[in-house]
């Protein structure tokens, strides 16, 4: 069974998707779809790593990852074929891939041969052929040349000292929970035993890490290591990113005392 995986900021207003699975399937009849997001904040390739980063090794060995995200970042920008840990990754070569592997560079990693797929939308042309051309059992070195380096981003990593943690907004999910670029290993290892408060505004600080979302009352807002183990604010059911008016990027610090 092919199973390829799509992660991108295309959205589902505009007809993009059922472009991009459309010639998915003319390419690869036998193909199972299956959809991480479309709703990657526009050109944020930070926010596709996270999502990416905590999901595809939820999937079998052998499938393929499309990242179809900031795809057009600057003239003759390069794509990526990537191998790691059984898995195949196909996206651009924005900083994304840079962010997901952070200092380790996977063994397999080459530039797509683009010669003969030009087209404004790379995700529905020159991704679908390389994923044909490895569902038909092509090595990457017959379908990229080799990279020696790729393009670094800025990391999401917090901003770190003895006091304090300045973390960044890096997503905010469909309940409006807001969750930072701050793992729980990094602000254990800070924090050390001490009390830790995270301050918004008058009478909104969070002072208290929560074992689950239940334990707090309607309303309340406190935060909660998430399922990927990231710091994450949360009120319970109500919206918290809207509450404290934070969007993707925005800053927040945690100060220990």
């Amino acid at each position: 069974m092919n199973l390829i995986t799509l992660t991108t900021d295309l959205g589902l207003k505009d007809y993009y998707v059922a472009v991009l699975k459309g010639e998915l399937l003319k390419a690869i009849p036998e193909v199972n779809i299956i959809d991480i997001t479309h709703d990657i904040e526009p050109f944020s390739y930070s926010q596709a790593a996270y999502m990416l980063t905590n999901s595809y090794h939820h999937f079998p060995n052998g499938t393929i990852h499309i990242a179809g995200v900031d795809t057009s970042r600057h003239k003759g920008m390069k794509h990526l074929v990537i191998q790691h840990n059984e898995h195949t990754f196909i996206g651009p070569d924005n900083g994304l891939f840079a962010l997901m592997f952070e200092e380790k560079l996977p063994e397999k990693v080459f530039y797509l041969k683009d010669e003969e797929v030009q087209t404004t939308l790379p995700v529905a042309g020159l991704y679908v052929q390389a994923a044909k051309a490895i569902c038909e059992g092509n090595g990457l070195e017959e379908i990229g040349d080799t990279v020696s380096t790729i393009i670094r981003a800025a990391s999401f990593r917090p901003i770190v000292n003895h006091n304090y943690i300045k973390g960044q907004v890096l997503h905010i999910d469909r309940f409006e929970n807001v969750i930072l670029n701050v793992q729980k290993e990094e602000f254990e290892n800070i924090r050390r035993g001490r009390k830790f408060i995270v301050t918004f505004r008058r009478n909104n600080d969070i002072d208290k890490l929560e074992e689950n979302y239940s334990t707090i009352h309607d309303g309340d807002i406190s935060c909660i290591v998430n399922s990927a183990g990231y710091i994450e604010l949360f009120m319970k059911h109500g919206a918290m990113a809207g509450l404290l008016g934070l969007k993707l990027n925005d800053t927040v610090q945690i100060e220990f005392k």
